[in-house]
């Protein structure tokens, strides 16, 4: 008999060892364990969502919305910010960790001599126990790409593409046109496919075009519309107004519009109930994005970690003045540090760089090398872990001040664990 490891952590620092790369674009190998797990169908409808940024407050949304609709929901996630269990959620609750371990168990044994990244791991892990919670619904988050992506295994009733920016390039390609095209491949044949921005590369329409898929997008087939105090949604003969979402930015309003439209499609009956639909987007909930975890000073996590999603953060940054702004950069090795510092510099007053505690991260001294074309030098200080830096970044800071936490999913995990170490050091007291 296999001898498996025996607690969650043992477990996933085996399965980071059990396949040669981190990231492998071939999908023989999942579909081959996937097929030997005999399931049948993960849930009634299943919604898989692509895009750079902002897949992860889409679904969200999503999440919410059918939860407060009294349907059983299933998501899938990635990366997770503090534990595991934040990959795997049903209605709304992580899954227990005993449930992980069993399941491990499972995909080990049938496995057999089939290697698999930690990524496809978790996505059968996700497959295995939504068949087995017979959900409403399943919102599946591609993790990189679409088109070779582990979710994209099996067949979605929708797709939704985010939006389409410059990340990845190594594994995607350099240009928008060639990374829609990626992304593109998460559409099926005659299935609706929604775009939550205004204008889809031609790629995407091509795609859509060749496959007889059915391409919806923002202005065009559905229309935002926002207010002091509410939004609303529209389309042809159908107008819904909402409360205001508890997500920061306005680019927000379009990946709620693209899930409000997704609901329209699937199961339009949802959108006739007013109250659940408000409770679904007050009570939407996103570790990590725009997070504000304390008003004097201001801290902020964001878990930007590309051009578009930096210039995101600027603009939210600079509806609020601040006397004085640090922040705390934290980037993984496959980043392009310019793109990510050249949308902050103007926010920006000093910058604590960070090695991120992950073998992917980049080191705070070469993070620093790299920016030093675009910031002084004596505007930049090195740490070895994100405690040290802010430890000394709190001791500066006054009460009008701001700090920025940034960079990579990591580097708020990071933050979020030493914030967490605070706050039992002082109940403790």
């Amino acid at each position: 008999m296999k001898k498996h490891p025996s607690t969650l952590q043992d477990w996933l620092d085996w399965q980071q060892t059990l396949h040669p790369k981190n990231i492998d674009f071939k999908l023989e190998r999942i579909k081959s364990v996937y097929n030997r797990l005999n399931i049948d169908r993960i849930a009634e409808k299943i919604i898989i969502i692509a895009g750079t940024n902002g897949k992860g407050s889409t679904v969200a949304i999503l999440e919410s919305i059918l939860h407060e609709s009294n349907y059983s929901v299933g998501t899938f996630t990635s990366p997770h910010i503090i534990n595991y269990n934040e990959r795997i959620r049903f209605n709304k609750l992580e899954v227990e960790t005993s449930e992980l371990l069993d399941t491990f168990r499972i995909i080990d044994d049938i496995r057999e001599d089939i290697t698999l990244t930690y990524f496809e791991f978790a996505t059968l892990t996700a497959f295995y126990l939504f068949s087995k919670k017979k959900l409403d619904y399943a919102i599946l988050e591609v993790g990189l790409g679409g088109r070779l992506d582990a979710t994209n295994i099996i067949d979605s009733d929708l797709s939704i593409i985010t939006s389409i920016g410059i990340d990845h390039t190594e594994f995607l390609g350099t240009t928008i046109e060639s990374i829609a095209m990626e992304k593109a491949g998460v559409m099926r044949s005659f299935k609706p496919c929604i775009y939550a921005g205004k204008n889809p590369p031609s790629s995407l329409f091509n795609y859509s075009n060749k496959i007889k898929s059915h391409l919806l997008f923002n202005q065009n087939d559905f229309n935002i519309k926002r207010s002091e105090k509410s939004w609303t949604w529209s389309k042809t003969n159908k107008k819904i107004e909402l409360p205001i979402l508890p997500l920061t930015g306005d680019f927000q309003y379009d990946h709620a519009g693209a899930a409000l439209s997704a609901i329209d499609i699937l199961d339009p009956k949802i959108l006739d109930n007013k109250e659940n639909l408000d409770k679904g987007i007050k009570n939407i909930s996103l570790l990590g994005r725009y997070q504000i975890l304390s008003d004097k000073p201001e801290i902020i996590l964001d878990v930007a970690h590309n051009e578009d999603s930096a210039q995101k953060l600027q603009e939210n940054l600079r509806k609020k003045s601040s006397q004085h702004t640090i922040a705390i950069i934290g980037i993984l090795k496959d980043k392009d540090v310019y793109s990510l510092i050249k949308p902050m510099i103007s926010i920006v007053d000093e910058w604590y760089c960070v090695t991120i505690d992950n073998s992917r991260g980049m080191n705070a001294k070469e993070i620093k090398t790299r920016m030093s074309t675009l910031v002084s030098k004596k505007n930049i200080h090195t740490f070895d872990d994100i405690a040290d830096a802010s430890s000394r970044a709190l001791s500066t800071l006054n009460s009008d001040d701001r700090l920025i936490i940034y960079g990579s999913f990591y580097t708020v995990s990071d933050y979020l664990s030493y914030h967490q170490s605070l706050n039992n050091n002082q109940v403790a007291q």
